[in-house]
């Protein structure tokens, strides 16, 4: 009842030996015929995360930094001829900054205001 079962043998020019690399991979290339989008402008970016950033630190001072590189952005946009993109974070950044300036400019005139009226009311040192 022994019945012997032989596994077939397999010479070495049967083997295949993994293929070696390089250690250069080539990184994926885009599909032929899509275009690619430009990258985004850093002044862009940066105008951007200061431009959120003014509505918790340095509310004026951030927002107006953020209009100088917005500003800076939108020039370097323009002379790039479409190779860099970041249009939409530019005017993202500027409706932000000038809302926050606004606000803020709103509240200290309604400071001012109330001061005003409390003086005249006599209210402050009687």
């Amino acid at each position: 009842m022994s019945s012997e079962t032989s596994e077939p043998e397999i010479s070495p020019a049967q083997v295949s030996a993994p293929a070696e690399s390089s250690g250069k991979e080539t990184p994926p290339q885009p599909a032929l015929g899509l275009p690619t989008a430009p990258s985004a402008s850093g002044n862009s970016i940066a105008a951007l995360v200061l431009s959120i950033a003014s509505w918790v630190i340095f509310p004026i001072v951030l927002a107006i930094v953020s209009l100088v590189f917005a500003n800076k952005a939108e020039k370097e946009i323009a002379a790039s001829n479409g190779s860099i993109g970041g249009g939409p974070l530019v005017t993202a950044s500027k409706i932000v900054s000038w809302v926050n300036i606004g606000l803020y400019a709103a509240l200290v005139i309604l400071g001012i205001l109330a001061l005003f009226a409390i003086m005249i009311l006599g209210v402050w040192g009687s």
